[in-house]
């Protein structure tokens, strides 16, 4: 594609993009704290629900997002359209931000979604054959890496998830879709044409995408990691870039809010970081080999990328970050697809015989215990940064460290 229409292009969505974000900013009035507020609005994802009732984000009539506890019943679910009403509370997370939440307000489901009640029983059914046949740890695991159903883990299992960096995996985040797309390449890869292994990554992403729901973090994700695999099959990374930022433009164009949505930013910067960081890895002779040769190599060298970019957002929304996370990372990446694909066809095998889908479950079990006991040895071992503020020209200058790393490397190549 011609260098000179891919910087118009560019330019001209640019100056679209900046009108629309001002547009809206100067506009924007958000509620006060204690605000009594009558809404309805759509369930875009599916609540996590635990004993002390259903928990889900949702977006307010001004754009806000609002985290919202509901009692458990009646039971809502992805696609309900709900009147609610209650009161406005600011809650200030341990790193300053502000977060907008409404706490068992009074609701109603005015229209059912898209998942009958068909679907609903044949979620639960899901859920109740891994609670079956697996411990509440192995249970909870397979079925948020498989399908994206936030199951209440147990706490000592979670805080080694958060001290590890993989609270992401278990999440079926946009982060994990990165990662699950350079696995399945690196897999493909060592059997099939580097043409064939890039279509089947993309359908692989595709099929996470189907089984974590739908939801839109994760199709977000998804389109992001889509167009970057597709652009590789034209080997040009301006392509990759163009159809990257092209789909942050259509998704910033049409909520703007998003640009403050964690899950955006990290999706849209490690999806960058595959794109421009990732090859660099591959430009001395040597190193190739070596990546070549290992086995987590390839994961080693995605994850590697990825975190690199996302970085200054992990520090500034967490205010902390554990160095050793790259390395479990790498160490249990391999074993999320494959868990997947256990969860998938154990699922559909117990909805037409209880039996089989019990016996093809235990199938997950030794996978789901390596993954374990490495989240638990490495959660002991420290390695975190801790961080109150972090300025942002310290952001921007690591940033613009980073482009010149990209710019002299690919000269030099």
């Amino acid at each position: 594609m011609n260098p000179k229409l891919i910087f118009l292009t560019l330019a001209a969505l640019s100056l679209i993009l900046f009108l629309r974000l001002t547009f809206y900013f100067a506009n924007f009035q958000p509620y006060p704290e204690g605000y009594n507020i009558s809404f309805e609005t759509r369930v875009s994802s599916q609540p996590k629900v635990s004993s002390r009732g259903q928990q889900v984000n949702l977006v307010l009539p001004n754009s806000q997002r609002v985290s919202v506890k509901f009692v458990l019943n009646p039971e809502i679910s992805y696609g309900d359209r709900l009147k609610i009403e209650g009161k406005l509370k600011y809650f200030e997370a341990e790193n300053g931000n502000r977060i907008l939440t409404m706490i068992y307000p009074e609701f109603e489901v005015i229209e059912k979604g898209m998942e009958s009640n068909l679907m609903l029983k044949v979620r639960e059914d899901i859920i109740n054959l891994f609670n079956s046949s697996l411990n509440p740890k192995f249970s909870s695991l397979i079925l948020g890496i498989t399908f994206g159903i936030k199951q209440e883990i147990p706490q000592d299992f979670h805080d080694s998830l958060e001290k590890t960096g993989l609270l992401h995996v278990i999440a079926a985040s946009g982060m994990n879709i990165t990662m699950v797309g350079g696995f399945l390449m690196s897999l493909f890869a060592l059997f099939l044409k580097r043409q064939i292994a890039l279509v089947l990554t993309i359908l692989g992403i595709f099929f996470y995408a189907f089984m974590a729901g739908f939801e839109p973090s994760i199709v977000r994700a998804s389109i992001m990691g889509i167009l970057v695999f597709s652009a590789q099959l034209t080997g040009r990374q301006s392509s990759s870039f163009l159809g990257l930022f092209i789909a942050a433009f259509i998704m910033l164009f049409k909520s703007p809010g998003l640009i403050y949505d964690i899950g955006f930013q990290l999706s849209f910067m490690a999806t960058l970081g595959l794109i421009y960081f990732r090859p660099l890895f591959f430009v001395n002779k040597r190193l190739k080999k070596m990546i070549d040769r290992s086995f987590i190599g390839e994961d080693l060298v995605t994850t590697i990328s990825a975190q690199i970019f996302t970085l200054p957002i992990l520090l500034v929304n967490f205010g902390s970050y554990s160095i050793i996370s790259i390395i479990v990372n790498a160490l249990v990446l391999w074993t999320v697809p494959i868990i997947m694909v256990i969860g998938g066809i154990s699922a559909f095998a117990g909805l037409i015989f209880d039996p089989l889908g019990y016996i093809l479950s235990y199938l997950s079990i030794p996978f789901l215990i390596y993954f374990e006991k490495t989240v638990e040895l490495f959660s002991g071992s420290g390695g975190g940064v801790n961080l109150t503020e972090l300025p942002g020209l310290l952001i921007a200058g690591y940033y613009l460290i980073l482009a010149s790393v990209v710019v002299y490397a690919g000269r030099k190549e």
